[in-house]
C-alpha cells in the first residue's frame, strides 16, 4: 500500500512527537528517584511536639529552613545499630567538608527514662558536630515515632532488657519536606548519601 503524495513527512511527525512523549514520560518516572534512598512522598516532616533538646527548647522546623536535616530514632546504651548508623553518618558528612554546616543531625531517644540530657549531648557530640538530640514523656516518644514511622518495643529478657526498634534514617529536605528513607545497607557506601545531600542542597 502507498502512502498519497504528502502524507509521509505528516507520518514522521507523528512517529517523532510519539517518541519524545514516550521520553518524557519516561524521564517523569525516573525523576523523583534520583536520590539513592527509598523516595518518600514530598510533605511536611512530622513536628516532634512535646520533645526537647538538650537544652530544654523545643525543636522549630522553621529554625532548619536551608538544611538538609537527618533524622534517627534509637538509645545511647544501644549496642550495635545506633553507633552504627550514626557513624555511617558522620563518614557521609566528612565527604561533604565544608558543605557540612548545612547539614543537621536530629537523634530522637526511645529510652527517654534513662538517656537524660546531659549523656544524650554526650553521646551525639562523638560522632557528628552540631547535632540535635531529643528527649520527652514516654506518650510524646510513642507519637512522634509513630510520625515518622519507627516500629519499637521494649524487651526484657533473662534478665537484660533493650529496645528493639526499626533503624531507618529520613532525609528531609531545605524546605522542611520528606525527600528519602535510608535502612543501614543504604548507608554502607558514605559517598551516596554525601551525593544525596548534596543534591537536596542544590550544591550539585
Amino acid at each position: 500500500m502507498r502512502l498519497p503524495r504528502g502524507a509521509l513527512p505528516g507520518w514522521r511527525a507523528l512517529l517523532v512527537a510519539g517518541a519524545l512523549a514516550a521520553l518524557l514520560a519516561a524521564w517523569s518516572a525516573l525523576g523523583p528517584r534520583t536520590l539513592h534512598g527509598s523516595p518518600l512522598p514530598a510533605r511536611a516532616a512530622p513536628a516532634f511536639t512535646g520533645l526537647r533538646d538538650t537544652a530544654g527548647q523545643a525543636f522549630s522546623w522553621r529554625a532548619q529552613r536551608g538544611r538538609a536535616v537527618l533524622v534517627f530514632f534509637g538509645y545511647t546504651h544501644c549496642p550495635d545499630v545506633c553507633p552504627l548508623t550514626l557513624a555511617a553518618l558522620a563518614r557521609s558528612l566528612h565527604r561533604l567538608g565544608s558543605e557540612a554546616a548545612r547539614v543537621r543531625v536530629v537523634f530522637v531517644t526511645l529510652d527517654p527514662q534513662h538517656d537524660s540530657a546531659a549523656l544524650l549531648r554526650s553521646y551525639l557530640d562523638a560522632f557528628v558536630a552540631d547535632g540535635i538530640a531529643l528527649r520527652g514523656p514516654d506518650d510524646a516518644t510513642a507519637r512522634a515515632a509513630r510520625a515518622w514511622g519507627v516500629h519499637w518495643r521494649r524487651v526484657v529478657a533473662d534478665g537484660h532488657s533493650w529496645i528493639d526498634h526499626s533503624a531507618a534514617v529520613v532525609l528531609v529536605g531545605p524546605r522542611g519536606r520528606l525527600r528519602a528513607r535510608y535502612g543501614y545497607a543504604q548507608l554502607g557506601d558514605p559517598a551516596l548519601l554525601a551525593a544525596d545531600l548534596r543534591r537536596v542542597l542544590g550544591t550539585r
